[in-house]
């Protein structure tokens, strides 16, 4: 007969001892690559992809020394340039144009796929209860951090050197596209340091992710300031995104700015590893407030779906207005650039697609062309809508909403209610940045109503490419990837349809194609109204669908 006294702690047996801090990490890494076994491989093609096209469409543009030359100069007398895109220090060819292009804003995109990979795999479980089963078994306080980390860095690594050797296949020299290759792993680690460490701070995945892309954009403004004001110059070292672009691959060739970033990302790492030993699991530094015990007016299903999802959706708009504003204040000196009877301004218009551009000038067609990608913007913040249901499902927030008087085509209509005003609010506010950039340096252009007009005249396209993720939704969760291949499908074919040599026929499948921007012409109303019945169509075929399968 056994009794109490006869049993000993099992803490006290040498088998049952608590697994070390790194314990599990190469199961946690292995489940880490498999998850990211398709979003990783995007992230790390995207820029390489850029660049190629990019270095493509320079080359028509600046065939000559002397167009190199003139480029420089405009550049340079431009404080918006410099702000975007840092200094152009080498115009010997248009792979090298290409580099300062595509180079700045492409780091501070690696930093925020990085910072974002590293919060999927560190603060998205925990937020999600995932963490917890992981953790109940063999698993050490600090693995899950070192998988994330290690995903992360494997993605900066991969998508340096694969844009380093983009840049080589373009032209540019061996040693450059190396050190193009660190500029961006560079940028890469600094993000991980950064993502742990926020990871630390704050409890839920989108407020974590939110923090770090506000964190690093911080970054890159300072990083702007430094390159655009002379006696400002050592702000870029204040900035992690600064260190990256000082690694200067077509110029000094330094390593100390690359191991600065190294030793941010180590000192992150550290900071984040010894605060996730000691705090509870799923909480943070800043714990969230309580919100008020009853509702301050009665809640619908659609005023749930813009509370849950409103915060997040932000950020696309406020981006489009601030990327605008930025345009608009170019305005003025965009004849200084370019000329308006050159291979550049005939790229603008084409990429702007309307007509109105060749009556409004260069200034016109770099309206037209921006609307036209931010149009493509909207496309996206409205399928991102689709992934906040997708994330419901699989975490059973939508099952307790279910649960309740709500039907899943209720819930779907109310997505779709938020991601119309969203795409509205994207192309409106784009407009707004437009104009009143233009005002603050006394460009001239469009009127103000045509180029709000000309902004939101593209809805109807915008709603029928995110119709395409809603009716993909309908039949499966896991099929919203759909949606998101239509957005890229409708950019390559739409506005850089021109540019890419793509068929006619072949454009016309891109909605963007029969309502592009074109301030101040007519609207063509005809296939404004055939892209509204297009995507009311693949609604329909949505709430038909959702009522016919599973919940996930």
């Amino acid at each position: 007969m056994t009794t109490l006294s006869d049993r000993r702690d099992t803490a006290d047996r040498p088998g049952d001892r608590p697994p070390g801090r790194l314990a599990g990490t190469t199961y946690l890494l292995r489940l880490a690559l498999r998850t990211e076994r398709f979003t990783t491989p995007v992230g790390v093609l995207v820029v390489p992809v850029l660049y190629l096209l990019t270095a493509a469409s320079l080359a028509p543009l600046y065939p000559d020394a002397t167009s190199r030359a003139a480029l420089a100069d405009g550049s340079a007398a431009n404080p918006v340039f410099r702000i975007l895109l840092g200094p152009l220090r080498d115009t010997s060819g248009t792979a090298q144009i290409a580099v300062w292009r595509v180079g700045a804003f492409a780091l501070l995109v690696v930093a925020i796929i990085v910072a974002a990979t590293v919060t999927r795999h560190l603060r998205g479980p925990e937020a999600t209860g995932r963490m917890e089963l992981v953790r109940a078994g063999a698993i050490g306080a600090a693995a899950p951090l070192a998988a994330a980390a290690i995903t992360a860095m494997g993605a900066a690594v991969a998508t340096g050197v694969s844009t380093g050797a983009a840049a080589a296949l373009a032209g540019v020299p061996a040693p450059a596209a190396t050190f193009l290759a660190l500029q961006f792993v560079g940028a890469g680690l600094a993000a991980t340091g950064v993502a742990a460490v926020v990871d630390q701070v704050v409890t839920t995945s989108r407020t974590a992710i939110a923090t770090s892309a506000v964190v690093l954009l911080t970054a890159y403004l300072v990083r702007g300031i430094g390159d655009a004001v002379g006696g400002l110059a050592w702000m870029t070292w204040l900035s992690p995104l600064g260190w990256a672009e000082r690694v200067d691959p077509l110029g000094d060739r330094a390593v100390s700015p690359f191991l600065a970033c190294v030793a941010l990302c180590a000192v992150g790492l550290g900071v984040a590893a010894a605060v996730v030993c000691r705090r509870d699991l799923g909480a943070g530094l800043v714990q969230p407030r309580p919100g008020p015990p009853v509702a301050r007016w009665p809640i619908s299903i659609l005023g749930v779906t813009v509370r849950t999802m409103g915060a997040s959706l932000v950020p696309w708009m406020s981006g489009a207005f601030a990327y605008c504003l930025l345009v608009g204040l170019l305005t003025d000196s965009i004849g200084d650039l370019v000329s308006a009877s050159g291979a550049t301004g005939d790229v603008l218009r084409d990429i702007g697609g309307g007509s109105g551009a060749a009556s409004s000038g260069l200034v016109g067609a770099l309206i037209d062309t921006v609307l036209g990608i931010v149009a493509i913007a909207a496309s996206a913040a409205a399928v991102s809508v689709v992934g906040h249901l997708r994330e419901d499902d699989r975490t059973g927030r939508a099952e307790i909403l279910l649960a309740t008087a709500v039907s899943p085509v209720s819930r779907l209509l109310a997505a779709a209610a938020t991601a119309t005003v969203t795409a509205t609010l994207v192309l409106l506010l784009a407009g707004v940045g437009l104009v009143t950039g233009a005002a603050a340096v006394g460009g001239d252009g469009p009127g103000v109503v045509d180029v709000l007009v000309g902004a939101v005249s593209q809805l109807p396209a915008t709603l029928a490419v995110a119709a395409i993720a809603y009716a993909a939704y309908g039949f499966g969760s896991r099929w919203i990837a759909v949606g998101w291949a239509a957005v890229v499908l409708d950019l390559l074919l739409g506005p850089l349809g021109t540019l890419i040599g793509a068929p006619q026929w072949l454009r016309d499948t891109a909605p963007h194609t029969h309502l592009p921007a074109d301030v101040g012409a007519p609207v063509p109303l005809t296939a404004a109204f055939i892209l509204v019945i297009v995507a009311t169509a693949l609604l329909a075929t949505a709430s038909w669908a959702l009522r016919r399968r599973d919940l996930v």
